[in-house]
Parts: structure tokens; sequence; C-alpha cells
């Protein structure tokens, strides 16, 4: 085992240039000055004191920055994470008491060692089962769940009101409007004024942290916190302090373990899909495994050092990528900078009204919702825009950590929906240019029937891929040989190989073949496996579909039958009307069974050639190969 494979930043460091320092520099305090007024903010949606969200923004962001994989991705509190944060804890204990803070520490080390174990187990690729469809709903529905419960921060409503549920916090505004404090509103409005302007007017300037400096400077000249107005109030002035897990917190493991395992499953998906985008603009290449392990450890760190549960940040990641860092150093000089800014100007703080960090949540959840998004996603498909809405409901209306795994069930459901419904299609070739293509009329062989399966015939599909040709078999009870093209079949299981076994018994009881087209390796290996390969017969199986059909009629056509068939399918259909089968080979004569030992009646009317509704469904061309 190499040095590196514990602490992978020293494969960095080796390498670091000096002309990166600067733009690292840069970049650190940008983020810093950032990072301020966000973790504040976020530590209310938490239901935890202010000063636990800039502990969880010192000490991670450092550890997520030396782990991680990513160059850009800044970790700590986030809003969703802080959400179901709050969620999970608020029936536990009450928010802001000794307890609840000792539980959300505690629940940080749960959150952390799930990320490590999944990582080390290698499980990057369960992030696939989270749909994007998913995460804009629990994004958007997070955000308005964001904004209702800080409705009573904003308007200074004394009676601080904490849920998590969507129509509580709704009815608790309305029932109390009347207790509006006008003095704390218009400095929530003042504050919410100021960033959104100074984002369209200067975006390169901190607009969230000017504006609480502003709000507080207010607050402070005309000593409005005696007239009503909530402000934070003195914080500690200190680094973070070490903190172990006790006794209580523990005994507490099983209460917490589904909300850890829902934010380790969130916190993964909001920080891959971060590091992913902002890679991709910077050409890096990322090991998802290696960031499971670095976000792992930055919440066991958060858990030591008073922080809580966080996950990358979005807004944070983006504006260290903006700002020119080029390495982790970046994200490491900003954790370093909140802890100074901690020890010099935690004094300062204390003139903050509530309602202003009210107002920095209120501009950050409407950020949160992702309109274009959300647009596309309606547009798209109707499983993408049920999943959407399914999880921006689920998200307001049951417990929010419930409500990722509702979205991600509902896209499982609807994906082995679709791929336990293969397409299936009837096809004749095309009499001028030999190309498979839809039905002309409905008219199809009167001795054999092709059909195209599009999608994987596998234990989910099986049923419906029996039923469908077995209702194709049924619809011509004179028919006695099948072409099944598998062009598109990728994968195979033994159910597939279950149903091709039934359909080979019931041709062969009409006396005639089982054929398959265009099997591909891997299809072919499990035939061969499982044996039935020997039953069919290997002279059976053939890579064109022009192979298949020239063995299928030379072996199991009957002269009389073609004879008396309306129709003309295929290019050798007048040949073999006349009873001509040398065209497939010098001395080739028809199978020497008489009409009168075929299953069904001898007489062969165009009725049979027109099969009913029920056997063909949504005909279309399709090219042979």
């Amino acid at each position: 085992m190499r040095t590196e494979n514990f602490m992978p930043f020293i494969s960095w460091l080796r390498g670091y240039k000096l002309r990166f320092l600067r733009p690292d520099l840069m970049a650190g305090l940008t983020v810093a000055v950032m990072t301020i007024p966000q973790s504040m903010a976020y530590a209310l949606i938490a239901g935890l004191p202010v000063q636990y969200g800039l502990y969880a923004s010192i000490v991670p962001t450092i550890v997520g920055c030396l782990w991680g994989s990513s160059a850009h991705l800044i970790s700590g509190p986030t809003t969703t994470v802080s959400l179901v944060v709050f969620s999970v804890l608020s029936s536990l204990a009450v928010p802001n008491s000794i307890s609840y803070i000792q539980l959300a520490l505690f629940l940080s080390l749960l959150v952390g060692l799930t990320k490590m174990l999944m990582g080390f187990a290698r499980l990057g690729t369960l992030l696939n089962f989270v749909s994007h469809a998913v995460l804009v709903g629990y994004m958007a529905g997070a955000a308005v769940l964001i904004a209702c419960n800080q409705l009573s921060g904003l308007l200074g409503i004394h009676e601080v009101h904490h849920s998590a549920t969507f129509y509580q916090n709704i009815w608790y505004i309305i029932s109390h409007i009347s207790k509006t404090n006008w003095i704390t509103l218009m400095l929530g409005l003042l504050t919410m004024g100021v960033i959104i302007g100074l984002d369209k007017l200067k975006p390169a300037l901190p607009g969230p942290l000017i504006a609480l400096a502003l709000a507080g400077v207010i607050v402070a000249l005309f000593h409005l916190d005696r007239h009503g107005v909530a402000v934070v109030g003195d914080l500690p002035r200190g680094l973070p302090p070490l903190h172990l897990p006790g006794k209580v917190e523990i005994k507490q493991t099983f209460r917490l373990a589904p909300g850890a395992f829902a934010i380790a499953i969130l916190g993964l998906v909001e920080a891959v899909s971060i590091a992913k985008s902002i890679a991709a603009q910077s050409r890096q290449r990322l090991d998802i495994n290696r960031e499971f392990v670095g976000q792992g450890l930055a919440n066991v760190s958060a858990c030591l050092f008073s922080g809580y549960p966080g996950s990358g940040s979005f807004v944070r990641s983006a504006l260290n990528f903006s700002a020119g860092g080029k390495t982790p150093l970046s994200g490491i000089i900003s954790g370093v900078a909140v802890a100074v800014m901690v020890l010099l100007a935690a004094p300062l703080a204390g003139k903050l009204p509530m309602s202003a960090l009210a107002g920095v949540l209120m501009v950050v959840s409407y950020g949160m919702i992702r309109k274009r998004d959300i647009a596309r996603i309606i547009k798209a498909t109707r499983g993408d825009a049920a999943v959407l809405m399914v999880t921006f409901l689920s998200t307001l209306l049951l417990n929010i950590e419930f409500a990722i795994y509702v979205g991600v069930l509902l896209s499982i459901g609807l994906h082995l929906a679709a791929v336990s419904h293969p397409r299936i299609r009837s096809l004749v070739p095309d009499l001028n240019t030999g190309k498979m293509v839809g039905l002309r009329g409905g008219e199809i062989c009167c001795q054999m029937e092709i059909v195209f399966i599009e999608g994987s015939i596998f234990f989910g599909s099986a049923d419906f891929v029996l039923d469908d040709l077995q209702r194709r078999l049924r619809n011509h009870p004179r028919m006695a040989n099948l072409l099944i093209r598998m062009h598109k079949v990728n994968t195979m299981d033994a159910s597939g190989v279950n149903i091709l076994e039934i359909l080979l018994e019931e041709i062969q009881q009409r006396g005639g073949g089982l054929f398959l087209a265009g099997v591909n390796h891997l299809v072919f290996k499990v035939l061969k496996n499982s044996g039935f390969l020997n039953e069919v017969g290997v002279t059976h199986i053939h890579t064109s579909t022009g192979a298949a059909i020239r063995k299928a009629m030379r072996d199991y056509f009957y002269p009389d039958i073609c004879a008396a068939c309306p129709v003309s399918v295929f290019q050798e259909c007048p040949q073999l009307k006349g009873g001509n089968w040398e065209i497939f080979g010098q001395g080739i004569q028809p199978p020497k069974r008489s009409p009168e030992e075929y299953p069904g009646s001898k007489t062969i009317d165009a009725s049979e050639n027109t099969p009913s509704t029920e056997g063909i469904r949504n005909e279309k061309g399709e090219h042979d190969t």
C-alpha cells in the first residue's frame, strides 16, 4: 500500500507550483467572504445556533479538500442537508437546545461513517439511481420549505415556530400574521433588495455579506434591538471546541440511522453532481469513490470539531472555480480564513438582525428552484414529469428525509415498467430491396411470422414477451414457423431462455421450426450455457434475417400451402408457389410431408393472412442490417 492511498493530498502537494499560490489565495479569501453569511443562515435552517454553521465551515472544509478528488469542491453546510437535519432531529429534541446540538453533532458522525463505508465498498454507481428529475424536484420542494420556515423570522413573529411540515408552517404564519414587526420586516426586505440589486449590478461583490453588514450597522446605529428586532447576539470568540459523542447520543443510533442514510445519499448526490459539473469545465478527472471517502471524513471531522452534517456547496464551489482557484489549497485557505474571521469578528455579529439572515435564505431558496430544468423535464417525458412532481409534493407533505426515497423508488419503478415491456413488431421484407419493413396492409406469410424484439428479455419482461408471441401464434393457428429478430436484444437471462423453450415446444407441436436472427455474443453465450442451443439446433440461429428466412423455407415450407397462399411476402414466393425448390440449391427438394399431415385445415384463405388488431400493434418500418 502506498502512502498516497491514505493521504491522497500528497500527490498534488508534491506537484504544487508557486504560480498557483496567488490565484488559490484570492479564490480562498473570496469563498471565505461568501461562507460567513451562508453558514450562519444555514445553521438557522438546521435549528442550530449560528456559530455551528461557522464551525461546520472550518475543519470539515479543510478535510474535504485534503481527502477529496476535486480541486474546486468546497464542503460545508448546505441548504438541503440543513433542512433534512432539522427534519430528522426536530422530533427528537427541541431545536437550539443542548440535547438537540449533541444529536446534531453525533448525526455528523453517522453520516460520515456511512459515506466512508460507501466509498470503501466502491458504491459510486448507486448514485446513478438518483435521476435528475428526482434531484430537481427535491431541490424545488426544499426551497419552498426553507422559505416557509423563514417567514416567521422575516416577519418578526416572536413566538418562533419550528416545523418541517409545509402546511403547519403556512397555517402558523396565517394565524399569527397580525403580530408582524414591521421594522423587522423592512430590515429583511432591505437585505433581500441589496443582495438582488448587487447581483444584477455588481455580481463580483459579496452581496450577502454587504447586505448583512448594512443591516447590522442600521440596528446598531438606531438601537433597533431595543424595539423588538431580534438579533443574533454575541457569538463565542474562539476556534471550534473539540467534541466527543456521549452515551446518550450513541443510544439514539437506531433512531438516527434512517435519517443519516438519507443525508448521506443526498449529500453525495449534491457533492458528486457539483464536482462533475465543474470538472467538465476544468477538464479534471474525478475519483468518485475517493470523493465518497473525502466527504465522509469531512463529516466525521464535523462531529469532532462541533460542526453538523454538510456536503459540497454549489455556490461556494462555483465561486471557487470562477475566482481562479487552481488546486484544493484554495478550499483549505477558505477554511482557515473563516477561522480567523470567527476569532476576530465574532463580537461584530451580535447586532445582526435575524430577519436579515432570513432574507438571505429567501434569496438562496429562490435560486434553488431550477426553472429551466423543471421546464425541460416536464417537456421531456411523462415519466420524468411524474417523478419531478411526486418528489416535489413528497418533499412538502412527507418527512423530507423520505422524499428522496419516494422519488428514487418511483424512478426505478418507471424504468422497470419501461424495460419490462420491450417493443415487439411484425416485419416483412420489402420485395424491391429485401430490407425488413413494417407490414403492408397486414399481409404476412402463411407459414412463418417474423417479429422484431427491441429490449432485453429477462425476468421482468419474460411474461410480457411470452404473452405477446403466444397471442400472435393463436391469431394464426395454421402457421408453423416463427422467426425472432434479436438485433436489439442486448441481454437475456434464464427466464428469457425459459420462454424460448415454451415457444419452441409449441412450434414443434405444429410441425415447424423456431429461428433466431441477429443474436449478439452475450445472448448467444446464455443460449449455449443454458443448453437451449442444443434444443433449438445451431442451424436455427443466424447472424442475418435473410439467411434465417431461407433456412426456414428450405426445411419447413410446404408447396401446397405456398400454392394456396394468396399473398407474395418474399422474393422467393413466385418460385415456391410453382414448386421450384432448387432456388435453394441444385437437387433441393421440399419437405416430404403432405398437407394432410400439417396441423389445421388444408384450405388457406385470405382471412388468415390479415392478423387481428390484437396481435399487431403500431407497426413501423425497420431496416435489416
